[in-house]
C-alpha cells in the first residue's frame, strides 16, 4: 500500500470487470487497510498496490485493491454473512494481506518498533522480532 510520504502513481491500473477474478469469502474485510497495525502489514504484503473503494453498478461498495506493476487485483464486497474477494492476477493481493495480518495477530499484534529491516544489494526483508524472527 502507498505510503502517504510516496507520490501516486501514474496509473492505479485496470479496474476489473464484475465477473472478473475468482471468489471466496475473505477472512478479513478492507478495515485492515486502514486500521494502524493491520494497515501497516497489509503495506508489506502488498508494497505495490493502492486501494479505493466505490459502489458498484449501484449496489453496495467494493473496495479494490490494485498492483499496476502486476496487473494483479483483489476486490472486496460486504456480504450477508461477512466479506467476499475476488482477485486475479500474479500475485494474489488479498491472501498476501490476510496472511501478514494472521501472522501479526499470532505474535500477538505487536507495535512497529519491533519490526527491523535488513538490506543487501539483492533483497530487502522486512523481519519481527530479530532478523531470525517471522519475515
Amino acid at each position: 500500500m502507498i505510503a502517504r510520504q510516496q507520490d501516486a502513481p501514474e496509473s492505479l491500473g485496470m479496474v476489473p470487470g464484475p465477473e472478473d477474478g475468482t471468489k471466496r469469502k475473505a477472512t478479513y474485510g478492507p478495515d485492515v487497510l486502514t486500521s494502524s497495525g493491520p494497515g501497516f502489514m497489509a503495506q508489506l504484503a502488498a508494497p505495490d498496490a493502492r486501494f479505493f473503494s466505490m459502489p458498484v453498478d449501484g449496489g453496495p461498495v467494493s473496495t479494490f485493491v490494485l498492483d499496476s506493476v502486476t496487473d494483479s487485483f483483489a476486490v472486496l464486497a460486504p456480504t450477508d454473512n461477512g466479506w467476499q474477494v475476488r482477485q486475479d492476477g500474479p500475485r494474489r493481493l488479498w491472501d498476501a494481506v490476510e496472511s501478514a495480518v494472521a501472522t501479526w495477530e499470532e505474535y500477538g499484534s505487536p507495535s512497529t518498533a519491533v519490526f527491523g529491516v535488513t538490506v543487501s544489494r539483492d533483497a530487502q526483508v522486512v523481519w519481527l522480532g530479530n532478523p531470525n524472527g517471522p519475515q
